[in-house]
């Protein structure tokens, strides 16, 4: 009882604050309209000309590769080394592979399809996430290193460091959901995936209820043919309609197989949307916060700005005179991804059910990784 009351007590304390900051943010956006509109724009901007371009293709095309249902067969080479590095299913690389391609928040969007196919577990997609939740080359290369930093050798070990960092963020959690309530949650993935498997064969057993009734219904036509001496005609009949059902069979069959494109689209417009009103919202509430983080110095600030929005926080720190500090708390921001990236990866993570505090704690670690193997790059190569 006590416990209930406590935690009772701690929900509406959060409420509160959290109730009370966005009051905060709407009384700021009365009293300089301006000021928050043009921030506005900048965050549109920042989505449509950074993100949109690069994000939505991959998400198009990994969701339609996934509805084809190839990748098993694309990754079973894998699968040795999945397991035996990140307990996770062979699938699982080509998760990894095409995050590190396309960046946030692609690789949660293929955790979320790919247990919604009932492809992976629960305890494999929370594994799968401490390191299929990336960045991409174009960003980190392109936009950070060349466009930001102007060089594209510290692109390189911004790179390096989050794709290594990420490794070893999976060889980290590797071990999570293996053991605390293990067979429960087994049990009800495999409900969750038989659910599914269900849902799919549904077209199939269909065509098989209608041609044992069509073997019924030629047996009553055989038996008629033998009585009435109408061998010929009816043989007809029965081989034309077989043919029929052989069609509507394969027609079946392929229809259960292609993929439905109006899906897939809107699947990935809605998500890209998201993306892009959340990074709009986190660029206005920088704004708002800008008056407290002015207050400290010039290196925490900008940091501070980071772990809210990344493409932000990267920008400010690509100005600090000392380069060397500066790439190594980009580093940090780009794996972190920033309380913007984080919520976009949540919203795709939400069919998933990924617990807030696991996730956030799962870049945490892969952005002090990335923060130590970046310094060590730094010192070598700058």
């Amino acid at each position: 009882m006590k416990n209930l009351y406590l935690k009772l007590k701690n929900d509406n304390l959060s409420k509160m604050i959290l109730s009370a900051l966005i009051i905060f943010f709407i009384l700021n956006m009365i009293v300089s309209p301006a000021k928050f509109i043009a921030q506005g724009l900048n965050g549109i901007s920042a989505w449509a000309f950074n993100v949109l371009p690069s994000v939505l293709p991959f998400m198009f095309f990994t969701k339609a590769l996934s509805s084809l249902g190839q990748m098993e067969k694309l990754t079973r080479p894998f699968q040795r080394v999945t397991k035996t590095l990140f307990n996770t299913p062979p699938i699982s690389f080509y998760t990894f592979f095409m995050a590190i391609l396309s960046g946030y928040p692609v690789g949660s969007k293929m955790i979320a399809d790919l247990y919604m196919q009932g492809k992976i577990t629960k305890d494999e997609a929370f594994r799968m996430s401490a390191f299929c939740s990336t960045s991409g080359p174009m960003f980190i290369i392109g936009a950070v290193g060349v466009s930001m930093f102007k060089s594209s050798i510290i692109g390189y070990i911004l790179f390096i460091s989050h794709v290594l960092s990420a490794f070893l963020n999976g060889l980290i959690y590797r071990k999570l959901g293996c053991k605390d309530k293990k067979d429960r949650q087994n049990k009800k993935d495999k409900s969750h995936i038989e659910k599914i498997a269900n849902q799919n064969e549904n077209d199939n057993i269909s065509i098989k209820s209608c041609s044992t009734k069509q073997n019924n219904d030629n047996f009553q036509v055989e038996n008629v043919v033998d009585k009435q001496g109408e061998n010929d005609n009816i043989s007809t009949e029965i081989d034309t309609q077989n043919e029929n059902m052989k069609f509507q069979t394969n027609k079946e069959n392929k229809t259960t197989k292609a993929p439905d494109i109006s899906e897939i689209v809107l699947s990935s417009t809605l998500a890209i949307l998201s993306v892009g009103c959340i990074i709009t919202i986190f660029f206005i509430i920088i704004e708002c916060l800008s008056p407290i983080f002015n207050l400290f110095p010039e290196n925490i600030s900008v940091f501070l700005e980071g772990a809210i929005e990344i493409t932000k926080g990267c920008l400010s720190l690509s100005v600090l005179p000392n380069v060397k500090l500066a790439v190594v708390l980009a580093s940090f921001v780009i794996s972190f991804g920033g309380i913007s990236t984080l919520l976009q990866s949540l919203t795709m993570l939400q069919q998933v059910k990924m617990p807030v505090k696991l996730f956030a704690i799962q870049k945490f670690t892969h952005a002090l990784l990335s923060a130590l193997i970046s310094t060590i790059l730094v010192l070598i190569f700058m």
